[in-house]
């Protein structure tokens, strides 16, 4: 990420960047809280994804949130991950003043409607049977974070444990939840486009600047022991086959070494020429697909491997044929071709996502949110320094048997 951009802090706390480009009549902006599913009490979880929904059912002074922003152009929508709650808009730029309005007076004070709630829970109910209950494998990274993390909250997803957990949180949970962590100085504001840093100051102040700022957060995660020996689950799904999934914990996505874990999943696990499909699907038949990736979280994270079984192969003989490779592997002589390959398509990537205005605005929120801005300068720099060494260590010293963790995920008819 090579993006210039200006930052200003507020007396309450909140983090304003501005990224002006005038070359467009569009403005994006991006509001951050820094609470996900992490910060959740473990009997008390999906309530980090239901606020996310609440924060659409009207403010103190304005009713309605969608219908002002409609008028005037906007597009907008909203996610929550383990790490953050992230809302977004695009519009044009001579109507930001009205998304700055309608923003800070749901960070001043929601309407706390009883009826919105109970509407927005069964929302959330639906959603939590439609994507983890009725859809197969829809639970699989659910088991697999239970399984992969025993202290720290990435055990649990940010749809939630399960639905006893929403169904039972109070208006004064939620009003705890809100007073607690949708504070300015828990929040960052990213406002890019067809802007001036000036202007966007005095309107940041305008309209945010009398916002009282919340309690200060101490955030002290359990965290995971050294992982010594494998861990092994079988689950039962109603899914038309079996599906392997197998972790190791990794570093945190503002860590040096993530440059190194990445580019090694693209290697293993990323298309067709990639090592594990060339060796396992290819060559030895065991899977029909298979595949590997990293979860880039916050805090420590997950390099997941996952893979289709082929049509008469035990999971349990292809779960054995892919350890064998990961211990026995030798790198080919080719590595330094191979890995000049992974790092020109992540430059591919990073230097699609400096296209679009709003992927712009995005990408300074969320690194804003990780530690700073100016930490994830030049990101092409860190991948292009991985040397075939550092690959070469990171499969050996990560990737080993008693730091797995395994789901055997098979139909309900085959146990």
């Amino acid at each position: 990420m090579s993006l210039n951009f200006q930052r200003h802090i507020l007396a309450n706390g909140l983090t304003l960047l501005v990224h002006e480009d005038h070359t467009t009549p569009m403005a994006a902006c991006n509001i951050v809280y820094k609470v996900g599913s992490r910060d959740e009490s473990p009997d008390l979880t999906g309530i980090a994804h239901l606020f996310e929904h609440y924060m659409f059912c009207g403010s103190k002074h304005i009713a309605d949130y969608d219908r002002p922003l409609q008028s005037v152009g906007a597009i907008n929508n909203a996610y929550t991950s383990q790490d953050i709650t992230h809302y977004y808009a695009v519009l044009p730029a001579n109507n930001l003043e009205t998304l700055l309005w309608l923003e800070s007076d749901r960070m001043l004070e929601l309407a706390f409607d009883a009826e919105q709630l109970e509407i927005q829970r069964n929302v959330v109910i639906e959603e939590f049977k439609e994507v983890c209950i009725n859809r197969p494998f829809g639970d699989a990274w659910m088991k697999l974070s239970e399984l992969t993390y025993q202290r720290h909250p990435y055990a649990w997803t940010p749809i939630g444990k399960c639905i006893e957990h929403v169904e039972k949180i109070t208006m004064d949970d939620m009003k705890s939840f809100f007073f607690r962590y949708y504070r300015p100085n828990n929040a960052i504001l990213v406002i890019a486009g067809n802007v001036h840093f000036d202007e966007c100051i005095a309107l940041a102040e305008k309209w945010f600047g009398g916002i009282p700022a919340g309690p200060s957060i101490e955030r002290a995660y359990p965290q995971e022991p050294p992982q010594t020996a494998a861990r092994q689950l079988t689950w039962p799904g109603k899914v038309p086959y079996s599906l392997l999934l197998k972790s190791w914990r990794m570093c945190r996505r503002h860590h040096p070494d993530f440059y190194t874990c990445d580019l090694l999943t693209d290697l293993l696990g990323d298309g067709k020429n990639s090592y594990l499909y060339q060796n396992l699907v290819v060559k030895h038949k065991m899977f029909t697909d298979i595949s590997a990736s990293v979860s880039a979280t916050f805090d420590e994270g997950m390099l997941v491997i996952t893979g289709r079984p082929a049509e008469g192969v035990a999971i349990e003989d292809a779960d054995a044929q892919l350890n064998r490779f990961l211990c026995d592997f030798a790198f080919p002589d080719s590595l330094e071709h191979d890995l000049q390959r992974v790092k020109n398509k992540v430059e591919s990537i990073l230097l699609t996502n400096e296209i679009k205005l709003e992927d712009r605005s995005t990408s300074l929120a969320v690194a804003e949110a990780i530690s700073r801005a100016e930490d994830f300068d030049d990101e092409k720099k860190h991948y292009f320094a991985v040397t075939s060494r550092q690959m070469q260590e990171m499969m050996h010293g990560l990737l080993t048997e008693e730091k797995s963790n395994t789901l055997f995920y098979v139909p309900e008819n085959e146990r």
